[in-house]
């Protein structure tokens, strides 16, 4: 029996439960089954990263505290139990006007209660040691020729970029905002998955979601003025905006070294070719 087949054994026996794995990749497990001590299904949630643990522990007691059940901690995985829900997918390919502007009041809703009552990871070095670091991680991959050459370029934004960095507000961040994260609940829109949840500017929660998803000049403004109903926001200098999405290109290249199913496509490579063609910023 391996660590994991043990932890659920343990976690059955816990909450007199019959759970079942349904997904398990590069270190993350989610269990569901029906817990005899809860008298209702159970999604759980299984970490091999504590920051990641944390995150979705903290986001979900102050955002969901009506399903946050409980966690534990079992030597090296880090375990979140929740009550399971029955979530319907939003589709991305008919989102209207309405709607975007209902996706952006949800965002903004989402900074507005987490911000200041959570605590979740915060990376305090700069804006270029982030992404220096992102860079050391991808040296030895099949991207790093073309990482180099965008890098030049962003290395002669940087100070610039840096600066307003700085200045910008913080709020708690989704981390992976996008329609696979907005479900349906209840004839409600809800958000799901905080794993990702981190401290950081509004604007970076936007990137991969106007990239791939919004692409629409009328559903941009539509979503920022949702959001703007319920949080104020400015749109960052088109400077800050390419080296934003060069981190985050970057990240989820990392995320890819990982996740060999590389869920994000070719979203990474389509961002660093945008910033090569000096087209690394938001269109409105």
């Amino acid at each position: 029996m391996d660590g994991i087949d043990f932890l659920i054994e343990f976690l059955n026996d816990y909450y007199k439960a019959k759970l079942k794995n349904i997904h398990d990749i590069a270190g993350n497990v989610h269990l569901s089954g029906y817990s005899e001590l809860y008298k209702k299904y159970l999604f759980v949630k299984i970490f091999s990263n504590k920051d990641m643990f944390y995150a979705e522990q903290h986001v979900n007691q102050v955002y969901y505290p009506e399903i946050y059940l409980d966690s534990v901690i079992f030597e090296d995985n880090y375990v979140v139990v929740l009550k399971d829900r029955q979530l319907e997918d939003t589709d991305k390919k008919k989102i209207s006007k309405e709607q975007a502007y209902l996706y952006g009041n949800l965002l903004a809703d989402f900074h507005n209660k987490l911000t200041g009552n959570v605590s979740v990871y915060e990376d305090k070095s700069s804006l270029g040691e982030q992404i220096d670091t992102l860079v050391k991680t991808l040296q030895n991959t099949e991207y790093i020729d073309d990482i180099n050459v965008v890098n030049k370029i962003i290395k002669e934004r940087l100070e610039k970029a840096q600066l307003e960095y700085e200045l910008l507000p913080r709020v708690v961040l989704h981390g992976d905002f996008s329609i696979r994260n907005i479900k349906k609940y209840q004839d409600q829109v809800i958000l799901i998955d905080f794993e990702r949840s981190r401290i950081g500017v509004a604007y970076q929660d936007f990137v991969k979601f106007f990239f791939n998803e919004v692409k629409d000049l009328d559903l941009r403004n539509a979503f920022l003025k949702g959001y703007r109903e319920n949080r104020p926001f400015e749109i960052p200098s088109e400077t800050l905006q390419s080296v934003l999405l060069f981190k985050t290109a970057l990240e989820i290249l990392n995320f890819h070294l990982s996740h060999p199913e590389k869920k994000f496509g070719r979203m990474a490579d389509d961002m660093l070719v945008a910033i090569k063609e000096d087209k690394g910023f938001l269109e409105l």
